[in-house]
């Protein structure tokens, strides 16, 4: 059996309440001026004291200053706060983004009052555009004295760009014995592919555990999240994806491979899942949020190639936005991909479903009682397309969404 994350039933354009706090970390938002149109663009997140944390950042080799920096800082694995904009990506800018970044860092290190290694900038906005580091450090006394518990989900608004709504998610579990709260902020809309999306992610957590053992749950939870997220397959220079652990919980610190972290992993993979799945359902004019599935695979590595044959394919995505079963594509496509590269497909073998409709098998229609079945399922928000090779036992799914004018309009005037 398939082990597949939820769906969900909420309206795509928003996010379900969650209480907003996680002992151990206050946050805060102020308008800072970096963006044009006056809301709240700076965001911080801070602990009382460093905690461990982990994190994941994009495979683009064109590295944002942010992500060059945080990097850097994260090496160590004790963080004391994130520092993140909007309206800015601070990215392709060369020396001068990078001194950028660093002085904001030591001055918001400054008014903590911890070394300037332990604050993680990161930024999102416009690729090209220098970050006004003279706006940043001017608006850090009001941020740092407006911090408090209720501030996470201020911070979260502050990070969005395109944006449809604030992206939070949270989890509760038991580790060691103790109750555990595991908070995801997120933003992105747009540029989002595997390998981590065009998105900032901070996921805060009150478990104790070592940064070892974070890299370790951050990692698989990437790959069971955000690592299948794709609105049109463009990647970003600026993807950040941060887990920090207060240990406030007062559970027994946690080490890499231990048995206890398996309730930890499963509540942030969870939370990174509901929000790469937000990430999806806000793509830039998207109207449905559509998991892929390939099964029946001889390995993972065709099952995964294929999904993505499906599900970056502008014609099957504008057959999802106009709620056409059109099949012949869906197949088409994997089939398409699995020829030039060499990959095992057979096409009387294979079975395709459009929710619960079995619309085509052996590589033929089914009929119209199927297709009609097909086209209501296809009227909903949210829905699944599974393609089953009937090669093997292996699967991948990922989350994709469908493709409308929308996403036009949103693209050729963003820097308007």
């Amino acid at each position: 059996m398939m082990d597949l994350p939820e769906l969900g039933d909420a309206p795509l354009k928003e996010a379900p309440p969650v209480e907003a706090r996680v002992a151990g970390f206050r946050g805060a938002a102020v308008a800072a001026g970096i963006r044009a149109d006056g809301r709240e663009d700076l965001a911080l997140i801070a602990a009382r004291e460093p905690v461990a944390a982990a994190g994941v950042f994009t495979r683009n080799l064109l590295k944002a200053a942010p992500v060059q920096v945080a990097q850097s800082h994260l090496a160590r694995g004790r963080i004391r706060a994130i520092l993140a904009n909007s309206g800015c990506a601070n990215a392709a800018t060369g020396p001068a983004g990078l001194e950028a970044c660093r002085r904001t860092c030591r001055e918001l290190a400054r008014a903590l009052d911890c070394p300037q290694d332990q604050v993680l900038p990161c930024s999102t906005g416009v690729i090209g555009q220098l970050l006004p580091a003279d706006k940043v450090c001017s608006a850090l006394p009001g941020l740092v004295e407006g911090l408090s518990r209720e501030g996470l989900a201020r911070a979260a608004g502050a990070i969005m760009t395109t944006d449809a709504f604030r992206k939070m998610a949270r989890a509760d579990t038991e580790v060691g014995g103790r109750p555990v709260t595991v908070l995801g902020l997120a933003k992105g809309a747009g540029m989002i592919r595997p390998d981590m999306a065009t998105m900032l992610a901070f996921v805060l957590t009150d478990a104790a555990a070592s940064p070892a053992a974070l890299q370790e749950v951050i990692t698989r939870a990437a790959e069971q999240s955000f690592n299948r997220a794709t609105v049109d397959g463009d990647m970003s220079t600026n993807d950040t994806l941060v887990l920090l652990a207060s240990g406030r919980a007062g559970n027994r610190e946690l080490a890499p491979g231990q048995g206890e972290l398996a309730p930890l992993q499963e509540a942030v993979t969870r939370v990174c899942q509901d929000l790469a799945a937000m990430l999806v359902a806000d793509g830039e004019g998207a109207g449905h949020l559509v998991r892929v599935v390939v099964s029946g695979a001889p390995d993972q590595d065709t099952a995964r190639r294929l999904c993505y044959a499906i599900a970056h394919s502008p014609l099957c995505k504008t057959a999802f936005a106009g709620r056409d079963p059109n099949w012949g594509r869906l197949l088409s496509a994997a089939a398409a991909k699995a020829g030039r590269q060499g990959l095992p497909f057979v096409p009387e073998k294979t079975r395709l479903w459009i929710g619960p409709a079995l619309i085509a098998q052996g590589a033929a229609y089914t009929g119209t009682r199927a297709e009609e079945e097909a086209a209501r399922v296809m009227q909903k928000n949210r829905y699944q397309v599974r393609l089953d090779l009937g090669l093997g036992e292996s699967f991948f799914w990922v989350l994709t969404s469908d493709l409308d004018h929308a996403y036009i309009e949103i693209n050729a005037e963003y820097r308007s």
